[in-house]
């Protein structure tokens, strides 16, 4: 399964959310606010890491925040090309908001 972000998580309980129903074998896809998450070294990129899942981050929405020289390396960046694969390699999609 495919989950999508798109708050930030010092707004909602979106990401924690998703984070407590996800599964081994699923992807999270950080969108939109939810970028934030993947900021080196805050205590959800590290949430983000011990989870286990593989996590992908939105360039797009990375660059329109300035966020792009404070990632963390552990993430795979997509543009919305590589979310378009992501959408057809996964069965099923979650949105999380």
């Amino acid at each position: 399964m495919l989950h999508t972000v798109i708050t930030s998580p010092f707004q909602t309980t979106a990401l924690a959310d998703c984070l407590r129903y996800s599964r081994s074998n699923d992807a999270i896809l950080l969108l939109q606010d939810a970028v934030i998450a993947a900021i080196d070294e805050n205590n959800w990129c590290q949430a983000l890491k011990k989870s286990g899942l593989k996590i992908y981050v939105l360039r797009e929405d990375v660059l329109a925040r300035g966020l792009n020289e404070k990632l963390t390396n552990d993430f795979e960046v997509v543009d919305y090309n590589g979310f378009v694969l992501l959408s057809t390699q996964c069965e099923t999609q979650m949105k999380w908001a």
